[in-house]
């Protein structure tokens, strides 16, 4: 008898609720995918793949470098440049990943960009926001490790005892993701599409600031215009 995807998370309980935490984030976009040709950029076991799916996508095409977390997504070694037409896709999404790639990620945005189409989104979740001076995602709340130089951050969570010093720091989401660092890479041709689910997101949008500036882990979404 075949398992399905769902019998086989109940093997595995973080990824259950994971699932369950993403696809009550994603609820509130499934428009964007619906009917859409979408790209899962660092899709892991397939867990976005699937909360994707059950939104209505027409297609979804999942990369995970990572061979061992590949189950349902193209093992794709080089991810800087994809095997994949220019504007292939309806939707490109990001969701938990460019944290886990060091910096500088410009090249990684900018081709996610290239297989965007006009008019198409990039969608940016479940990153951790850098601007915020609190790293909630690798050391559990250590304060002003988002700030620091990046071997010094290291010391400081290996000295607080948040951090195994055998594990790789460079790729374990330390320095979360900056809507400007986003941006920049974009270029001029976007349009940013803001979070309003709360008080503070249409109060910085009226300032001219970005919505999500002081989420913990922001939702971003651009446009390509």
């Amino acid at each position: 008898m075949t398992r399905s995807f769902v019998d086989y998370l109940d093997d595995y309980p973080v990824e259950r609720d994971r699932y369950a935490t993403l696809k009550q984030t994603l609820l509130p976009l499934r428009h964007l995918f619906q009917d859409r040709r979408v790209l899962d950029f660092g899709a892991a076991v397939g867990l976005s793949m699937h909360a994707i799916l059950e939104m209505g996508a027409a297609k979804i095409i999942g990369v995970e470098p990572n061979a061992d977390r590949v189950r349902q997504a193209t093992h794709i070694l080089d991810t800087p440049r994809l095997p994949l037409s220019d504007s292939a896709f309806d939707v490109v999404l990001a969701n938990a990943v460019l944290e886990h790639i060091p910096p500088p990620r410009a090249p990684f945005v900018r081709e996610l960009w290239r297989v965007l189409r006009r008019g198409g989104h990039l969608i940016i979740n479940e990153s951790p926001n850098k601007y915020l001076p609190v790293d909630f995602h690798t050391t559990g709340g250590l304060w002003c490790v988002p700030w620091m130089p990046c071997r010094l951050a290291h010391r400081y969570a290996i000295w607080r005892r948040r951090f195994n010093g055998n594990a790789d720091w460079s790729t374990s989401g330390w320095r979360g993701v900056g809507y400007y660092e986003i941006t920049k890479a974009l270029g001029n041709h976007y349009e940013s599409i803001p979070e309003n689910t709360r008080l503070r997101h249409r109060a910085l949008t009226l300032l001219g600031l970005p919505s999500s500036l002081f989420d913990p882990y922001p939702i971003l979404i651009f446009q390509k215009l």
